[in-house]
């Protein structure tokens, strides 16, 4: 079809209009290619000429034209295409958006109003047609050659007749434009209303700067407004609002990513506030006061006030304030005086905070939940906006608890503004009192984060005017159990029948698979039946047969009256967010994104959401329900671990669990539960006749196979290592045990207590989907939910996300909201490179692109020149490394045989650091010599161009991390770091190659290339000295380690039995060597890199028999030295690894050694695990 329309406006030379185009793969047809290529022959040539499109020679109109529409941003087009098309951006403004509502409205909803203007306007052109000839007939008549007023009565009577009748006709102007005036101030009495409609949609369009995938077309959101305001005359205008509001946001909400989500709901909240307040006057709208600047970060805020001319902070009177309290931090108090200096709101407050009684205040602010915690007199009736700048102030790491209060209190504060608008309106319209009292079914509130309830129940709603499109990652069962929980929500009495539900998979198997879902889709059109077609992007060609239909269903629709409309076909695709679709599918389905979500709250209520009465009702027992809250809990406490990456698990990208587990999981506590309650039993003995015996068939319920099926086989299985494996053995067997579904067990780590509800008799499904959303948002998303220490490591970075991204939608704002836009007339060149190094390489942050406080932060940086920074290195910074003789000269001469496996070994590291030199040396070298002579650009080589660009955001650049190994450090991790451990390692490498091993006394396992290799000869020679085959040399031997109290710097003697090594970092948990004969403490470590540094430790390989003789006599030894409580010996095999790096492989494990610890606690043992304790060779 688009082939015959483009021949046919080409030879006629027509304008030819093509819609929802994809920008990024329009060139790749090769007709429209050809048409584009050419398009300077169109507007150039005067008579008609041939081109070659596709296989047939056309003769062509040079009045042809070719319009292009496309949803993709102009910044995004591609560059072919950009070349040849004159690009032109429709942006609905904020002002045009306001009277489209406004309109809108007072056509659907005040037609009367509508009417009546309509007729004014018509009664004024009447009166204009009137007046205009009347007043030409006087003029005329005046101007008259003939006329005398003074000798004849006729002329006379003849003017009095024109100016009476022109004076009614000016009357009736006059009053025409009186009624206009009232019905103009009628109408504008509903303007707050369009005004917030503007700026709930509004919102949308700066969030495509986030993903270009966010797209709400207007006629949608028009279908949301109109069902907001329908039958507003019942409701307050107070409560419309309201209901707008919280309908826009769920709306938008469920459009987004779960990331996202949040960030939203910040930007949200702001636009609401700034609303508000516009409203009420108490801001200028044309300047912007930098206070979400200030939040996003607090110096970039104050670098822009200054560079607008504010004010001098050195200048004023609170630059020479001291700080009152000795426990605030510098940093802290540095805010609170920018805020004071620069916001006059805040000068009073920060006044009279060195005044005496207000440590008292304030101390709770700086230390406890600070968000939550009120602030002194006379702040506490600030907007809520400057109370999120003083918690930002005073604590960066509550932002994502203060954002949440943030939140919380703007649309608290906006439900008290609506309802005063109601009234303001009400007095306005005469008619408070009737209806106010018809006001109350809406609801008042707007969630912070929208329950699945909220969202399906207003997602079916829209759903009977548009189709469905429903995105997914990973996850396609996800969308099936939203579909089939959206359908339950569909309401029906005696006098409607109950609509029929279908879920059509589509395999993309051919044409007879096409013709099936053909049939279905014909048949859910016909019967109106609920069809989901799921995973539709599999079959193309029927995906674009669908498209076609709802085309068609469209346009048939739109022909009708609304009376006479049959009900809409409710029709439901799944595609992978992937997969690139036809954009037309914006236009025609509502978008919603179905993934588990990353909260905990908010996944225990997905999870729960999953049970239906049947399986509530399934056993009387007691601790059912309460084990059902256990599975759900933890399924998604196995999902959080995940998010802490390597933290979490050994291989946290291959270990996420989806509802196939958790369905299964419902299943096997389900049968075991049965068994128990003897019904499978009563089944057999309905089928028999025969008798049951109530003693003959008692089964007590077995936990050890419960735990069994689920740590083995449904969740263990996912595990693809052994150490995960032990971790989730672990996790279930606290979980699903008889005291964990007890009323009155407690998870001591984060207080939480499983909710009451589920304790009482027969509880409604209803009743614990509420006490699962009434709990704290941020309560269960620490890493002591999933049985993690908190330390740096288990930082998610949520908070640096969600500003960096919300710093994107700031700097896309105008001059008159943004100060950033105020201060910069034209944005920054977008960098993708601007990154903050640091030695938490494990960071789960992550990578964001370019935001605006991001690249100040890297620019108030000291820049070096590259050619000097090269320089530096050459001079001070690299080793000195042994020739090859030289390496072979020590080893000769270190008491150690030439080719025993040792000096082999030794060799071989330190001939690996003196390529890793050479290499690093001749890379600076030639960048040095480039930048000297200016050779650069197309005189660089691939790799040292790679290399100078890591160098500049000083970065370890990917050619030399390739050369270090295994042991390899992140990119992030600084040549601050990298170029001293450079040096450490080559002086302990020459030492050891120069002692031998027979004298050197200890070995620093972080020095080594291969230090796996080390082990591996450890246990050869004890395998010979013990007579032992090379087969039975792993399976036999074991290695045993002692944490000792000595300094790696006072032994200069190796041990009599086995060998000293250091250089190992634990985490998960802590060790103090001031205390190492209590092994490793239960505690998370304190130091700044999330690991604790290893003591020296005296490592031995023992036969395995001997290795269980020396367990025995400790734990012998644990039992007899304790008189009060028994004491185990914990043993733990600590995997150790080459780093902590997601980018660790899985085959990367070096050796495992015994941990020990003397504990009172039976349970203790199983801690490890579940604290994913494993050592490294590297800090990081």
């Amino acid at each position: 079809q688009l082939r015959t329309q483009l021949e046919t406006a080409l030879s006629e030379g027509l304008h030819l209009l093509l819609t929802d185009c994809d920008a990024n793969t329009l060139m790749t047809n090769e007709k429209l290619e050809t048409v584009i290529r050419n398009q300077a022959r169109f507007l150039t040539s005067e008579k008609p000429f041939k081109l070659q499109i596709g296989q047939q020679e056309i003769e062509c109109s040079p009045k042809f034209r070719l319009y292009l529409h496309t949803i993709t941003q102009p910044i995004f087009i591609p560059k072919e295409l950009a070349a040849y098309t004159l690009t032109l951006c429709f942006h609905v403004t904020l002002n045009d958006l306001e009277e489209i509502f406004l309109n809108r409205f007072m056509s659907e909803e005040k037609k009367h109003i509508h009417a009546e203007q309509h007729a004014l306007l018509q009664e004024k052109v009447d009166t204009l047609k009137i007046i205009d000839p009347l007043r030409q007939n006087i003029t005329n008549f005046l101007a008259s050659d003939s006329l005398n007023l003074l000798q004849s009565v006729e002329p006379t009577k003849r003017l009095s007749d024109l100016k009476k009748a022109y004076d009614e006709a000016t009357e009736g102007s006059h009053r025409v434009a009186l009624q206009e005036e009232n019905l103009l101030k009628t109408r504008n009495s509903y303007r707050k209303l369009a005004q917030r409609a503007a700026a709930c949609y509004n919102i949308m369009h700066y969030l495509r700067q986030l993903s270009s995938k966010y797209v709400m077309p207007l006629e949608h959101f028009i279908d949301l407004f109109d069902s907001c305001i329908s039958q507003s005359e019942k409701h307050s205008m107070g409560t419309v609002m309201t209901e707008l509001t919280k309908s826009s946001f769920i709306t938008i909400h469920r459009i987004l990513n779960d990331r996202d989500r949040r960030v939203f709901a910040i930007y949200f909240a702001m636009e609401i506030e700034s609303f508000n307040r516009r409203q009420n006057q108490q801001v200028d709208t044309s300047v912007p006061t930098g206070e979400r600047e200030f939040i996003i970060s607090p110096s970039w805020a104050i670098s822009l006030l200054q560079k607008r001319g504010a004010r001098v902070p050195n200048e004023h009177r609170f630059w020479s304030y001291k700080k009152p309290f000795d426990w605030m931090s510098d940093e802290a108090y540095l805010n609170l005086q920018y805020l004071a200096i620069f916001f006059d709101w805040f000068s009073d407050g920060f006044e009279r905070m060195g005044k005496e009684g207000q440590e008292a205040k304030w101390r709770p602010l700086c230390e406890g939940e600070t968000e939550n915690y009120p602030l002194p007199s006379p702040l506490e009736q600030l907007e809520p906006i400057q109370k999120f700048c003083i918690v930002r102030a005073l604590r960066s790491d509550r932002l994502l608890q203060a954002s949440t209060v943030y939140v919380t209190n703007v649309f608290n504060q906006d439900s008290n503004k609506t309802k005063s608008l109601t009234q303001e309106h009400h007095m306005n319209q005469a008619s408070s009192l009737s209806l106010q009292a018809q006001s109350t079914s809406r609801s008042a509130t707007i969630p912070v984060t929208p329950t699945l309830q909220q969202d399906a129940d207003l997602l079916t709603r829209q759903s009977s005017q548009r189709s469905v499109l429903l995105f997914y990652d990973d996850e396609p069962d996800e969308v099936v159990n939203f579909f089939l929980y959206c359908t339950n929500l569909i309401q029906t009495d005696s006098s409607t029948t109950a609509p029929m539900f279908q879920v059509v998979h589509v395999y993309g198997n051919g044409p007879n698979e096409e013709r099936i879902l053909k049939k279905a889709l014909n048949k859910a059109l016909t019967n109106n039946i609920w069809l989901l077609l799921h995973c539709i992007h599999n079959s193309p060609s029927f995906l674009s047969h669908v498209e076609t239909a709802l085309w068609e269903l469209r346009s048939k629709r739109s022909l009708q009256t609304s009376s006479s409309q049959p009900p809409m076909p409710r029709i439901w695709l799944s595609i992978q967010r992937s997969y690139s679709f036809p954009s037309s599918l914006y236009n025609l389905s509502l978008i919603a994104y179905i993934r588990t979500p990353l909260s905990m709250k908010e996944a225990m209520t997905r999870a729960f959401s999953l049970i239906d009465t049947d399986l509530l009702r399934h056993s009387a027992k007691v601790e059912w329900i309460p084990l059902l809250h256990n599975i759900c809990y933890l399924h998604c406490v196995l999902n959080l671990r995940t998010r802490f990456a390597q933290a979490g698990w050994d291989l946290p990208t291959l270990t996420s669990y989806t509802n196939v587990e958790l369905t299964s999981a419902f299943q096997v506590v389900a049968r075991e539960f049965a068994l128990s309650d003897q019904s499978i039993v009563r089944l057999e003995s309905a089928h028999t006749n025969s008798a049951v015996s109530n003693d003959a068939n008692v089964r007590q319920l077995s936990w050890t196979s419960i735990r069994y099926a689920l740590s083995e086989l449904i969740y263990g299985a996912r595990a693809l290592t052994e150490y995960d494996q032990r971790a989730i053995a672990n996790i279930v067997d606290f979980w699903i045990q008889p005291g964990s579904v007890k009323k009155d067990f407690e998870f001591s780590k984060i207080k939480y207590k499983i909710p009451a509800i589920f304790f009482a008799q027969q509880p409604k499904l209803g009743q614990l989907q509420q006490a699962l959303e009434s709990l704290s948002i941020h309560q269960l998303d620490a890493p002591e939910a999933c049985h993690l220490h908190s330390t740096n490591e288990t930082n998610l970075g949520d908070d640096l996300l969600i500003i960096s991204r919300l710093n994107r939608i700031i700097d896309a704002l105008p001059a008159n909201t943004s100060l950033s836009a105020a201060v910069h007339q034209r944005p920054n060149t977008p960098v993708e490179d601007v990154t903050i190094n640091t030695s938490l390489s494990y960071s789960n942050v992550m990578s964001t692109t370019f935001s605006s406080a991001a690249l100040y932060s890297f620019a108030n940086k000291k820049a070096i020149a590259l050619e000097e920074y090269s320089a530096m290195i050459l001079a001070s910074k690299l080793p000195k490394v042994l020739t090859k003789d030289q390496i072979l000269d020590r080893a000769r001469r270190n008491g150690t045989p030439i080719n025993s496996p040792f000096n082999v070994w030794i060799m071989r590291e330190a001939q690996l650091m003196t390529d890793l030199v050479t290499l690093i040396r001749s890379n600076l070298q030639a960048i040095k010599v480039a930048c000297d002579f200016n050779q650069l650009g197309t005189q660089w080589s691939i790799e040292l161009a790679n290399v100078a660009h890591a160098l500049y955001y000083q970065r370890v650049p990917d050619v030399w991390r390739e050369a270090v190994g295994p042991s390899a450090p992140s990119p992030t991790w600084g040549l601050n770091n990298f170029f001293p451990d450079l040096i450490t390692r080559a002086e302990h490498i020459e030492k050891v190659l120069t002692k031998g091993r027979e004298k050197h006394p200890a070995y620093n396992l972080s020095a080594f290339f291969h230090a796996s290799s080390l082990f591996g000869i450890f246990k050869q020679e004890v395998a010979h000295a013990l007579n032992l085959s090379d087969d039975a040399n792993n399976g036999s031997l074991i290695f045993q380690c002692e944490l000792t109290p000595r300094d790696r710097e006072h032994i200069r003697e190796p041990p009599k039995d086995g060998i000293f090594i250091y250089g190992l970092y634990l985490w998960g948990c802590s060790s103090d060597k001031n205390a190492v004969e209590h092994g490793i403490s239960d505690g998370p470590s304190r130091n700044r890199d999330a690991c604790s540094s290893l003591p020296v430790i005296h490592l031995t390989c023992v036969s395995a028999d001997k290795a269980a003789q020396l367990v025995t006599q400790q734990q012998s030894g644990a039992d007899t030295n304790s008189n009060s409580r028994t004491t185990t010996l914990d043993v733990y095999s600590c995997p150790v690894f080459y780093k902590r790096s997601i980018e660790r492989r899985s085959n990367e494990v070096v050796c495992e050694l015994d941990l020990w610890k003397k504990t009172n606690n039976v349970s203790q043992a199983s801690r490890w695990a579940w604290r994913g304790v494993c050592m490294t060779v590297k800090p990081y």
